[in-house]
């Protein structure tokens, strides 16, 4: 594969690297747990965003402000994931990071009790010990309806902000 050449920018350091098609941003930060998203040409990117030549790539650690923004709402995509598979029928709102952490918004039939906080709490820590992974892929409008059809909030959200073509999931 023919070589490309990228510039990591990072803490008053520049270097150039020459890297192979296919390349994504994780790769030029591997040893770097503290790293948790790439701005590529000043565009703030998944780690997993494949490299192209020319490209200009800082890390963003999860000690900045857009560092834990991304990790407060991976962290409410596992609150999500451990309320459903808690309570089958909940049904999803909107869970975005704010301020000081996140929250979600979930339609159940009764309000969630201490004891299930409780038990939510340790399905999360579960299912992070699963240390499964984040990857966002990229739908037509039609099949994020198909995705979703048993989440009225979620389809609510299609209507409003899918581009009429493609949106992320």
């Amino acid at each position: 594969m023919p070589d490309l050449t990228v510039t990591v920018l990072g803490a008053g350091d520049v270097a150039e690297r020459s890297v192979t098609a296919g390349t994504k941003a994780w790769e030029l930060f591997a040893d770097d747990r503290d790293v948790v998203a790439a701005r590529v040409d000043g565009e703030l990117r998944d780690l997993a965003y494949e490299l192209v030549d020319g490209n200009k790539v800082e890390p963003v650690a999860i000690s900045s402000a857009d560092g834990r923004d991304i990790v407060r709402h991976s962290a409410a995509h596992v609150l999500a994931q451990a309320v459903q598979s808690l309570f089958p029928d909940a049904k999803l709102g909107i869970g975005p990071p704010v301020r000081d952490g996140f929250y979600y918004d979930f339609d159940v039939a009764e309000p969630f009790t201490p004891d299930d906080v409780a038990r939510i709490e340790t399905r999360m820590r579960a299912l992070i010990k699963e240390n499964q992974r984040f990857s966002r892929r990229v739908v037509s409008d039609d099949q994020a309806r198909d995705e979703l059809a048993g989440e009225p909030y979620k389809l609510e959200l299609v209507g409003l902000k899918g581009s009429g073509d493609v949106a992320a999931a």
